[in-house]
């Protein structure tokens, strides 16, 4: 089946007809097309005119200029009507030139080409701002859930933390009374000597040994608690806990994550002024891992002989973005620390350290993943 069909003879009436049916039959058409639509129409009629010798030319027909101005009149009810369906004024018949319609037509269809260019750009402008905002809540909201998640393990670990305590000063009478009795039963076999039988001598043995053993046991036991004590004490799992010589420092680096880098060593920079505070070693980790190596520990050492008493040092964990978000906050946690409490265990009494945690970043570097894998040992000066 083809698709073409005859033409219908053109007819001055027929014109008008048509176009009226054409404009009721296609509302749905944009303005920018329909102002096209006419200024070609316009500069077809034009160049019609000329090729027939010119707008003033008389020896143009009768019938011509009859059709010409027909096909002009249907031309300038098309526009008119969609000129009032966008709110404009409709143009009076006869009071304008051809010429200065095209000049008016183009100068609209600039108009509303720069205004859809303005409302497209403003649309472009409100969907990235949409974007950002949903991509700040998604973060925010993947903040509140880790941390509500860190607050419960950490309240857990406080709880095991204050039983210990309470198991320590059990066990450390525990401890006294083995220790009285032993001594009791060390005099007692020195004020018997050689009188005492041989059946008698072995049972004191074996209960002095018991003692003994059982003393070791608690004695262990007391080191391993008061370890997990001194941890808890250690260690700030919010910034609540932290010194407050360290809380204005643990903000300002906190609110450092998504910065570019020259926000970074800018921000660094005016921290040693503001706030008397400097970073004055970094000790990278393996992936997956808070082990100390022996050079760690020999620098942590050298570190604590250049610290003045009354100073505190800050030691801040960090994890890379590989892997589970949770076990790198653990991670990050239990690296800082491992620094504190090796530092904590050569420490002068006056000297103060604490340790805190970020979390996982990519702040030191976003291309290698292992370079954001560190702890950072800030000196903060006392004031």
């Amino acid at each position: 089946m083809s698709e073409s069909q005859p033409a219908p003879e053109k007819t001055e009436t027929g014109d008008e007809a048509n176009d009226g049916a054409a404009a009721h039959a296609k509302p749905s058409m944009s303005p920018m097309m329909v102002l096209a639509f006419v200024v070609v129409a316009l500069l077809g009629v034009l160049i019609v005119m000329g090729l027939r010798g010119g707008f003033g030319n008389s020896s143009l027909g009768s019938s011509d200029v009859t059709q010409l101005q027909a096909e002009a009149n249907a031309i300038r009810s098309q526009l008119n009507r969609e000129r009032m369906s966008m709110g404009l004024r409709p143009l009076e018949s006869g009071s304008e030139s051809a010429d200065d319609i095209a000049a008016r037509l183009k100068k609209d269809a600039d108009t509303m080409a720069a205004l859809a260019t303005s409302l497209e750009s403003m649309l472009g402008e409100k969907d990235a701002v949409i974007t950002a905002k949903s991509s700040e809540l998604l973060r925010s909201e993947q903040l509140r859930q880790s941390l509500a998640a860190e607050s419960s393990r950490l309240q857990g670990e406080l709880q095991r933390a204050l039983v210990a305590s309470s198991e320590v000063e059990r066990l450390r009478r525990e401890f006294d009374l083995l220790k009285s009795q032993r001594d009791a039963l060390t005099e007692e076999l020195a004020s018997k000597g050689n009188s005492v039988a041989s059946d008698e001598f072995d049972e004191l043995q074996r209960r002095l040994d018991e003692t003994l053993r059982a003393k070791d046991f608690f004695e262990n036991r007391v080191k391993e608690l008061e370890a997990e004590l001194a941890k808890a004490r250690l260690f700030a799992s919010s910034e609540s806990e932290l010194m407050p010589a360290a809380v204005e420092l643990f903000r300002s680096l906190r609110e450092l994550e998504n910065r570019p880098d020259s926000d970074l060593t800018t921000a660094y920079s005016g921290l040693g002024v503001k706030l008397g505070a400097n970073v004055l070693h970094t000790l990278a980790f393996p992936t997956g891992t808070s082990a100390l190596t022996p050079d760690d520990e020999e620098i942590i050492a050298r570190l604590g002989g250049e610290i003045p008493e009354g100073d505190l040092m800050l030691v801040i964990g960090y994890a890379s973005e590989t892997g589970n978000v949770d076990s790198n906050r653990t991670l990050s946690s239990d690296r800082a620390t491992a620094v504190a409490q090796k530092f904590s265990s050569i420490k002068r009494p006056g000297q103060l350290v604490q340790a805190v945690y970020l979390g996982q970043t990519d702040r030191f570097s976003s291309r290698i993943p292992e370079r954001n894998q560190l702890c950072e040992i800030w000196h903060i000066r006392k004031k």
